[in-house]
């Protein structure tokens, strides 16, 4: 009898602790998983990037990039020519490209050591060369930048690595209050003035729509209509019959390579120098530095340079 009640008692006290471990595992979120990972986000190829401490050695393989970690308070140890060129970071870093980045020499850029490397998601070779660093156990992450909204939300990522919040104020919210406050400042239109927006180089034009350069979207969103989204044939190449047909208000022109050369392409197209645009000194050839690279904490000065134009407003 006693050894019989000494039985229950024990499968009570058990069934008691399993329900206590239930309890337990059920308030601690058992499905959760458990990471001592310093900072861990998802790059724009959906690869989530882990890093288990704070970044010393970073590698950006794009110039644009680069200027994005420098504006989250970075410093960048291994990168591209055109990062040294546009002085993003000094002669003294490790170059596994000597030009923008389009190939990458990976022996070279392991055998630097970074502790974390930021990739375009826009140059395959680059996108190759972080699936193979992460395979290797070095954190690479791939970003895309076609808007400001990307660009601060690259940027929130960048200061939440570098632990910089100041530089997220500064470069980022700061920059989109201005660009708020433009916008809303802007005066009605009675009508959308039409615009053309082209990529010239020494011996191409081509027109852009707000899906394929981010600047054609910009002009799109204060107000102008781009002739190019009903002439879809202006994407292969400048078609004079329908541009004369169309004459636009204005045309945006962003330059490639030897601006000089484009600049004459353009001047010696007789039919271009009968549209209205050329004739009345609005065909507007646009800064490299704000409009062929991303503006990124410039992106306000980007917005004012396209209203100054299109509103006729003080030129910038």
């Amino acid at each position: 009898m006693t050894m019989r009640i000494h039985r229950i008692l024990s499968l009570l006290l058990s069934l008691i602790l399993l329900i206590l471990a239930l309890t337990s595992c059920t308030n601690g979120n058992i499905d959760a998983p458990v990471s001592d990972a310093f900072y861990a986000f998802t790059d724009d190829t959906g690869v989530t990037i882990e890093l288990s401490k704070k970044p010393q050695r970073v590698a950006v393989l794009f110039s644009s990039l680069a200027d994005v970690w420098v504006s989250a308070g970075g410093n960048v140890s291994i990168t591209v020519g055109e990062s040294v060129e546009r002085g993003f970071t000094d002669a003294n870093a490790i170059l596994v490209d000597a030009g923008a980045g389009k190939t990458i020499n990976t022996e070279l850029l392991i055998a630097a050591q970074p502790d974390f490397v930021i990739c375009s998601a826009d140059v395959e070779k680059q996108v190759q060369a972080a699936a193979l660093l992460n395979r290797s156990g070095i954190p690479a992450a791939c970003f895309r930048i076609e808007s400001f909204a990307d660009y601060l939300r690259v940027l929130k990522i960048c200061t939440d690595v570098t632990e910089d919040a100041s530089a997220y104020q500064a470069n980022g919210i700061a920059v989109r209050d201005r660009i708020d406050a433009m916008l809303s400042a802007l005066p009605e239109l009675q009508a959308a003035p039409d615009v053309l927006f082209v990529r010239a180089g020494s011996s191409f034009i081509k027109a852009k729509t707000a899906d394929l350069h981010f600047a054609a979207a910009m002009l799109e969103e204060i107000g102008a209509y781009n002739i190019a989204n009903d002439a879809p044939i202006l994407l292969d190449g400048l078609n004079d019959e329908v541009i004369v047909q169309k004459d636009p208000s204005y045309i945006f022109v962003s330059t490639m390579g030897n601006e000089t050369a484009a600049k004459n392409f353009i001047a010696q197209n007789v039919v271009w120098q009968t549209l209205t645009a050329v004739r009345e000194g609005k065909c507007v050839y646009l800064p490299k530095d704000l409009f062929q690279y991303k503006p990124n904490a410039r992106w306000d000065e980007a917005y004012r340079y396209l209203i100054a134009f299109l509103y006729e407003t003080e030129q910038p």
